[in-house]
């Protein structure tokens, strides 16, 4: 058996933030609050938004009254992964080939313009959770229009993973996303990682 991968990014004050012309995330912030010379242990206050770094959109990210993280199975923590490129996402769509596979794992880093059709193939897979390398693009006017079909269907989407020098990902394989346990929530920073098998 492999080793674990880890896909997350460092959370740290020297991270990216999303950013826009109008718009911009929370930026990270640490601060010590007490430590062992003053209060015989170490504690630190922590600010971060909830799509900080590595982690998970839930449907009400982009659907208003959709999902929150408190409706994220404990049990798709752990789970199978299939690995789909977005620059060839032909694949067999039968259930039997996706049979005890709980995350879609795509792979969009190859610079490619991903159809509406094959992304309305893939959501048609019951496969509750959706984890996505690179920065897809799809060729549709809307450039939030992928994030806002997943989010129409139900699904909960990881992104932001850090790849870098990972070199070929396994095609299938063991997945491990932690959310934290957050109640009424759009997101969660999330620690990602998997082996192949």
């Amino acid at each position: 058996m492999t080793d674990w991968i880890d896909l997350s990014f460092d959370l740290n004050p020297d991270m990216w933030i999303y950013s826009e012309a109008n718009y911009s995330d929370p930026p990270f912030g640490a601060m010590k609050w007490t430590d062992p010379e003053t209060s015989r242990y170490e504690v630190w206050a922590l600010s971060m938004g909830t799509q900080m770094g590595t982690h998970i959109d839930a449907p009400c990210h982009f659907v208003p009254g959709a999902a929150t993280m408190d409706a994220f199975d404990p049990q798709h923590c752990f789970g199978r992964f299939r690995r789909v490129d977005a620059a060839r996402p032909k694949v067999d769509l039968s259930s039997e080939n996706w049979a005890g596979i709980t995350h879609l794992f795509l792979d969009a880093r190859a610079a490619h313009l991903a159809s509406v059709e094959d992304i309305e193939a893939l959501l048609k897979l019951p496969i509750p959770i959706w984890v996505m390398v690179g920065n897809l693009r799809v060729d549709h006017p809307d450039g939030l229009w992928f994030h806002q079909r997943i989010a129409g269907a139900g699904k909960f989407l990881v992104e932001d993973l850090n790849a870098e020098g990972s070199g070929a990902l396994p095609e299938t394989g063991e997945i491990i996303t932690t959310p934290l346990k957050l109640t009424g929530l759009s997101g969660s920073p999330t620690r990602v990682l998997i082996r192949g098998t």
